[in-house]
């Protein structure tokens, strides 16, 4: 029986994971059995292409099939395993040995070198793989004319029925709140972008995080500070002076992209000062939820925050970390300002900072749109206010026929967005019975 009719809320019930999503839960657990042990046992689902039960659908991208795997260091480690990022008909360990020696990787400086172990799928891939392998998988399966690649999206708007001369919302009983209209342009540079506009009943928003959090403090846009980290390489491409003789580099954040920061620019002997908000032996840090045996280089920067790992000729030297302490001020003499748990202030000098605590998604381009978060008067936010949909058909609670799939409801792996997808088939499949 196709699970595009099944009752989602029903088999989910009672499911338990790393998604707070049900049908996330529901659909991972099908198609990769006990992922989270390691274990790759075979999916338990199988696929057919029925064209008679196609959903229409546009997917507008703002650049290629893959979206921000093709903006990261190509050489970098996904966080997910091999398996986690697999789409439905097409193995990636079969695309990965036909494409491993053809696939240039971008330079990186950080580590690249994946960890197996006998029974358990612990292997994980590089993101430039993952890029092509998603931009393949459109071109392979046929559906690359549902993909519109270099568009922006300027404005997304509900259309009342009224507005509607020449759709169907009129006829339609389903759909008595009127269709969405989607403006934008398409093309790149030197080309002159075409305009566009699409109306549809449905839209469902994936953008995923794109802006980087700030910290809000005094000296934060100086030219110094960064927020992401795609300026690490360059930047360690534009140091001259020899590395021990600077100034150390500021660090703030105790995530994925403050781990990585941290590794490539102790990869190339530049000094660094590590500011982390929270307690080291807090169970909320990431780096302390990693088994080691998977991740061996977020767990080391886990280990040197607390101070458990040395050199060859004792504590690491070109390493400090600040713990439960906050930057609060940035001067344009790269003096830095830090207080410490209980008030007390401190004065680092730096040669650079970066502030990488995370991202926000840009949902500028929805007209007339609000209070779309579990907080409806907060900004969207995937840990702390994500999109507040219905769990089994990922519709927002408070807008019709808006949908909200991946890290816009906290879902931030890959093998939970496509239980997303499965939740808004689903629900339009029983709408149209």
């Amino acid at each position: 029986m196709s699970m595009y009719f099944q009752d989602l809320e029903y088999l989910s019930e009672g499911l338990d994971g790393r998604s707070f999503n049900p049908v996330a839960l529901l659909f991972d657990q099908l198609l990769r059995p006990n992922a989270d042990l390691g274990k790759d046992q075979g999916s338990c689902l199988k696929w057919h292409h029925n064209e008679n039960r196609a959903v229409k659908y546009l997917v507008l991208g703002s650049g290629p099939p893959g979206g921000s795997w093709h903006n990261m260091q190509g050489s970098q480690l996904t966080l997910s395993l091999n398996n986690w990022l697999e789409l439905p008909g097409c193995d990636f360990q079969d695309w990965l040995r036909a494409h491993r020696s053809s696939t240039v990787r971008k330079p990186c400086s950080l580590v690249t070198n994946g960890v197996t172990s006998e029974g358990y799928s612990y292997d994980r891939a590089t993101t430039s793989h993952i890029a092509e392998y998603y931009k393949d998988f459109v071109n392979n399966t046929n559906i690359a004319s549902n993909f519109w690649n270099d568009a922006m999206v300027m404005s997304v708007k509900r259309l009342h029925q009224s507005d509607c001369a020449n759709c169907h919302c009129r006829e339609s009983n389903i759909h008595r709140q009127g269709c969405w209209e989607i403006r934008g342009v398409r093309g790149t540079l030197p080309e002159m972008p075409e305009p566009f506009v699409v109306r549809a009943y449905n839209v469902v928003l994936a953008t995923g995080n794109c802006i980087p959090k700030v910290l809000g403090i005094p000296g934060e846009n100086l030219p110094f500070v960064y927020h992401k980290m795609d300026v690490i390489d360059r930047y360690l491409g534009d140091v001259s002076e020899p590395a021990l003789s600077m100034d150390p580099c500021l660090v703030v954040g105790a995530g994925l992209s403050a781990a990585d920061c941290v590794l490539a620019l102790r990869n190339k002997s530049v000094p660094v000062i590590h500011a982390v908000r929270r307690n080291a032996n807090d169970p909320k840090i990431i780096y302390n939820q990693l088994p080691g045996v998977v991740y061996p280089e977020y767990y080391k920067v886990g280990q040197m925050i607390k101070g458990d790992v040395t050199t060859a000729y004792g504590k690491d030297a070109l390493y400090t970390a600040y713990t439960k302490t906050a930057l609060v001020e940035i001067h344009k003499d790269k003096e830095c300002i830090l207080k410490k748990a209980d008030g007390t202030l401190f004065k680092q000098k730096v040669s650079n900072v970066f502030v990488l605590i995370g991202a926000m998604p840009d949902l500028s381009f929805l007209h007339g749109i609000s209070g779309l978060g579990s907080n409806p008067v907060e900004n969207i936010d995937s840990k702390e206010n994500p999109v507040h949909i219905n769990p089994f058909s990922y519709e927002a609670v408070n807008e019709p026929g808006l949908f909200a799939v991946g890290p816009l409801i906290g879902d931030n792996f890959v093998r939970f967005g496509i239980g997303g997808a499965l939740g808004i088939a689903n629900h339009l499949m029983r709408e149209d019975e």
